[in-house]
């Protein structure tokens, strides 16, 4: 069950929801995302060094919250 690929609009609240399957989501760096295959959005996860000096995978903010800011801006463009 959670193991889909979903993409969900919701145009009243200015949002694009993305469910991606585990495996998926532990092997990817970067979503591109595009308009008319011409423009790009691409957003990508951040690293950081730990104590120890490895590197560990943070999100300063989760890929899915930077794409519905992003995703926000857009739309209030395109608004305009």
């Amino acid at each position: 069950m959670n193991d889909i690929f979903q993409v969900d609009y919701l145009p009243d609240e200015k949002k694009i929801k993305i469910n991606l399957p585990e495996e998926v989501w532990k092997n990817i760096d970067t979503v591109i995302m595009t308009r008319l295959f011409q423009e790009e959005l691409v957003v990508e996860k951040q690293k950081e060094i730990d104590e120890k000096g490895k590197e560990k995978e943070e999100h300063i903010k989760t890929i899915e919250e930077r794409l519905f800011d992003l995703i926000a801006e857009i739309v209030a463009e395109v608004q305009q």
